[in-house]
C-alpha cells in the first residue's frame, strides 16, 4: 500500500474534495431537482462518501483512500443510466460533472503518491 503525509499539494486536493462533496450536497436545492428522490439522494449519498475519504486524508493520503475516491466518481457518472434518470437533464450534467471532478481528483492525488513513492525511497 503507498501512502504519504500530506505535503501542501495533498492538501489542496483533499480540500478540493471536500468543496466538491459540498458542492454535490447543495446542487439539488441549487438546481432545483429536489423534488425528485433518486439524483437527490445518490448525490447525497456520493457527497458524504466523497467526504468522509476526503477526511480520512486530511492526515495521510492512501492509494486505497484515493482508489475508493475514484470509485465513488465513477459511481457518481454511471448513476443517470443505472438509477434510471439519464433523461433527467440538470441531475444528469450534476452527476456527470461532480463525477468527473472527482475521477480527476482521486488520479491527481494518486499521482502524487506515485511520484512521492519513487522520489522518496524510504
Amino acid at each position: 500500500m503507498d501512502a504519504t503525509d500530506n505535503a501542501a499539494e495533498d492538501i489542496f486536493l483533499v480540500v478540493w474534495t471536500m468543496l466538491l462533496a459540498a458542492g454535490m450536497a447543495s446542487t439539488p436545492w441549487l438546481l432545483g431537482f429536489l423534488a425528485e428522490a433518486r439524483p437527490t439522494l445518490n448525490l447525497w449519498a456520493c457527497a458524504g462518501l466523497a467526504a468522509a475519504l476526503a477526511a480520512l486524508s486530511l492526515r495521510r493520503t492512501t492509494d486505497r483512500g484515493e482508489s475508493g475516491l475514484a470509485l465513488v466518481g465513477l459511481w457518481t457518472c454511471a448513476a443517470p443510466w443505472l438509477l434510471g434518470f439519464r433523461h433527467a437533464p440538470l441531475p444528469l450534467l450534476a452527476h456527470l460533472g461532480f463525477g468527473f471532478a472527482l475521477i480527476v481528483a482521486a488520479l491527481a492525488g494518486l499521482w502524487r503518491l506515485r511520484t512521492m513513492s519513487r522520489a522518496d525511497p524510504t
